[in-house]
């Protein structure tokens, strides 16, 4: 028994990856092989170069930055997994970075923002600190800039943050894992703290990787260790994102999921004016906001099943219900959100506190202490780990219906995240997920 290091080049090699160049998907494939894959042990390494426009000019002012909760997290987009011999999707992470924004705040304190995940993932609780040490240390162009912020970063995702090791033999397992990286438009990652990216010269700005690789470790088992040859099953967690829009008091939200183990269900919230738009930060989770910047109280949340309150018998009436002057946060809410993140009693390292998950800001948020607002709406339908128990979706719609304040015509974005288990089969180079 043995275990071994493996550094992995993309497949579609180039020399940077750029969404703005053409150049948006970076695919791994770590090949099948009598070996089994430690998830845990993945990261994404590479060099972040940022430019204000597209003759690569280095941002020298401080008008340019990125969501520094998230740092270099924010460039995934999409995060697909799938089987390299079969081709079978395993897991479809959509809007990856939208899921981190609430992922990270909810499981991770400033500590980590400044200490383990600012070295590896470029991250620290201000957009100033970050801006002054990731931003502006971008002062080359290409792989040989004197100052390219270099990272390396686990992926998070239900799958490779499981701690199962995942067969990779195309006759026991599952036929090597092909894993897609897709990047996020500049418009989403870069934004100009100023609010006016034209008059600052920077509607061209734009960021690149290069140097990208993935590394792994993998186990190799003795010949007695090695998985029956008539195939076996992985169960693993599951997240899936959906995105919808809302625009009324009233507001209604309804997916046909066809899950049956869903563990938990988050969303979290931004004017669909402030996405992909250079002006706005399109990682912030803010509350509700009305068209001229005001926040619109969410006054109360029901969770459903078909149309019945589904797992909680009752309405959630927050504190803005009966006073729209309170400015603190609502606890309820935001523990119902974490606690369908992950279970409340098992969060350890958490930077969502009162000072950044309340209604006393304005504007985007952006000055708000610990890296901006961390607002976050869910509910849990399983807490234990349970193989079997959780909420099925497989017949019936999940839905949520909100009473807010949004008065205007003011459209707003609902990033809604989906906790599920399922389970691989795999047997002689099939692979079947069950959900």
């Amino acid at each position: 028994m043995s275990n071994r290091y493996l550094e992995i080049k993309p497949q579609n090699h180039n020399a940077s990856f750029s969404y703005n160049e053409g150049r948006p998907i970076i695919s791994f494939q770590i090949s099948e092989q009598e070996a089994l894959l430690l998830p845990r042990s993945i990261r994404f390494c590479g060099q972040l170069n940022v430019y204000k426009n597209s003759a690569r000019e280095p941002p020298t002012d401080t008008r340019l930055r990125m969501d520094s909760r998230l740092g270099v997290w924010s460039v995934v987009d999409q995060l697909v997994i799938s089987s390299a011999r079969s081709k079978q999707t395993i897991e479809h992470l959509k809007h990856a970075n939208r899921f981190y924004s609430s992922f990270f705040p909810a499981t991770s304190d400033e500590k980590h923002l400044i200490g383990a995940f600012g070295e590896t993932g470029l991250t620290l609780p201000s957009i100033d600190g970050q801006q002054i040490s990731v931003i502006q240390e971008s002062s080359g162009s290409g792989v040989t800039a004197v100052n390219s912020n270099e990272f390396c970063i686990h992926l998070p995702s239900g799958l490779l943050s499981g701690t199962s090791a995942i067969p990779l033999s195309a006759q026991s397992g599952v036929g090597g894992l092909q894993i897609d990286i897709h990047l996020s438009p500049a418009s989403a990652v870069l934004f100009d703290n100023s609010g006016d990216a034209s008059g600052g010269g920077l509607l061209g700005a734009f960021y690149e990787l290069y140097n990208c690789k993935l590394v792994c470790e993998v186990h190799m088992p003795s010949p007695q260790d090695m998985p029956s040859t008539s195939g076996g099953r992985l169960e693993y967690n599951s997240f899936s994102g959906y995105y919808q829009t809302i625009n009324s008091t009233n507001a209604e939200i309804n997916f046909a999921l066809g899950l049956s183990r869903v563990n938990g269900v988050f969303m979290n919230f931004i004017p669909s004016s402030y996405l992909n738009n250079l002006n706005h930060n399109s990682m912030a989770t803010l509350l509700p906001t009305k068209a001229d910047g005001s926040i619109a109280d969410l006054r109360q949340v029901v969770f459903t099943k078909g149309g019945v309150r589904y797992p909680l018998d009752y309405n959630i009436d927050t504190a803005y219900k009966t006073d729209s002057k309170q400015k603190q946060v609502d606890p309820q809410v935001i523990r119902n959100g974490l606690n369908a993140i992950i279970p409340y009693n098992k969060i350890t390292h958490t930077s969502v506190s009162p000072v950044n998950c309340n209604k006393d800001w304005s504007s985007n948020g952006n000055a708000v202490l610990g890296g901006g607002v961390n607002y976050v709406v869910g509910v849990a339908y399983d807490t234990v780990g349970s193989d079997t128990a959780g909420g099925n979706f497989m017949d019936e719609a999940w839905g949520v219906q909100m009473d807010i304040g949004l008065e205007d015509n003011n459209p707003v974005s609902a990033f809604i995240f989906v906790h599920s288990k399922q389970t691989i089969l795999f047997q002689n180079g099939n692979v079947q997920v069950i959900q």
